[in-house]
C-alpha cells in the first residue's frame, strides 16, 4: 500500500511539472487502464498539433491479479508520438498516432505458466527494467474537454534481478516487453 502512494506522489509531481511546462498549449492527463497496469497519462501536444508526447506512470500488476505475486512494480513510459492522420466529425475528432521512447521501471518479468495460471508462486524477484518503447494508438477528442485514448505498445528491452538464493545479478532479456504487445491499453483523460 506504501509502494501505491509512492507511485501516485509521484505521478502528481510529474503531471504537475508537465502542466508547468505546457503553458497556454492545451494538454490533457488522466486514468490509464490496461491488462498489465493502472496508473496516470498526461499527453502534451506541440503547437502545431503534428506531434505529442505521452508520459505514463503505472502500477504494473503482473502475477497480482492470479494470485502469483502480491508484489505491485511501477512502470515510468515515455514516448514522442507523430499524428499520423486526423480526421473531423460533428463533436469530435480522432487522431491516429504512432511515436517511440523509452520505459524505466521496478517490476516482475514473464515466467512460464503465466498464459494457463498454473497458481504457484512467481520464482524470480523484482528487478529494474530499462527498455525501449514504440507506441501506437487512436485518440478520440470530444467537444466537451473529454479524450479517450486506445493503444498498444511494445516494450523490448533487459531486465536485471538478484536471485534470492545464492545472491547473484541476472541480467535477461525483458519477456513482457514484447508479450504485453498484444494487450491493448485505454486512457480516459479531460483536456485542459
Amino acid at each position: 500500500l506504501m509502494s501505491m502512494c509512492r507511485t501516485y506522489l509521484i505521478a502528481c509531481l510529474l503531471l504537475a511539472s508537465v502542466s508547468a511546462t505546457a503553458g497556454a498549449r492545451e494538454w490533457s492527463a488522466g486514468l490509464y487502464s490496461s491488462p498489465t497496469g493502472i496508473g496516470l497519462q498526461a499527453q502534451l501536444p506541440s503547437g502545431d498539433g503534428r506531434e505529442t508526447d505521452i508520459i505514463s506512470v503505472i502500477a504494473d500488476t503482473y502475477g497480482l491479479i492470479s494470485g502469483r505475486t502480491a508484489d505491485i512494480g511501477v512502470r515510468v513510459g515515455y514516448t514522442h508520438d507523430y499524428i499520423i492522420s486526423t480526421y473531423e466529425a460533428d463533436g469530435f475528432t480522432m487522431n491516429f498516432h504512432a511515436g517511440a521512447g523509452l520505459t524505466v521501471g521496478y517490476v516482475h518479468d514473464g515466467e512460464n505458466g503465466s498464459i494457463l495460471g498454473t497458481g504457484e508462486a512467481l520464482q524470480k524477484e523484482m528487478g529494474v527494467m530499462a527498455a525501449l518503447s514504440g507506441s501506437i494508438g487512436l485518440r478520440f477528442d470530444f467537444t466537451r474537454n473529454a479524450a479517450i485514448d486506445f493503444g498498444l505498445s511494445a516494450n523490448p528491452g533487459v531486465h536485471l534481478r538478484m536471485d534470492r538464493e545464492n545472491g547473484s545479478m541476472y541480467l535477461s532479456f525483458y519477456r513482457n516487453g514484447l508479450f504485453h504487445a498484444l494487450l491493448p491499453h485505454i486512457s480516459i483523460m479531460y483536456r485542459f
